[in-house]
């Protein structure tokens, strides 16, 4: 079962290989050989959610006469709260990770959505 959600959340990046996050397919390993710099941890609804793979990423063209939220405003983009940025931004990258908020509530898929701000999007359980 899936969810939608558009909650601001708070995330911490950081190289997949020192946290030991699983990386999938589709993130590869930067070019000079070092790590990619991966969502680690992010804090939804005050629990904190270790991340244990990420399973894609992918970018996300947001039309230029439309705000994040799908409203129109040619000016600057807002995010989920209902706030403004202050900027344009044509371009979001999702996160689809796998991550718990401990071992007894087991594991979820989430996509995180990096913008001005990050943001909660999507959850299946």
């Amino acid at each position: 079962m899936s969810r939608s959600y558009q909650e601001l959340v708070e995330v911490r990046t950081g190289a997949a290989g020192e946290h030991g996050i699983r990386l999938e397919g589709a993130v590869a390993p930067d070019p000079d050989g070092g790590c990619p710099q991966v969502p680690t941890v992010f804090l939804w609804r005050g629990r904190v959610h270790l991340v244990r793979a990420v399973l894609s990423r992918w970018t996300q063209r947001v039309p230029w006469w439309r705000g994040e939220d799908g409203r129109e405003d040619a000016g600057a983009s807002a995010d989920p709260a209902g706030g403004s940025t202050g900027a344009t931004e044509l371009e979001r990258v999702v996160w689809r990770v796998e991550a718990g908020a401990g071992k007894a509530s087991g594991t979820g898929v989430y996509d995180l959505v990096q913008g001005g701000r990050w943001w909660l999007e999507r959850v299946a359980d």
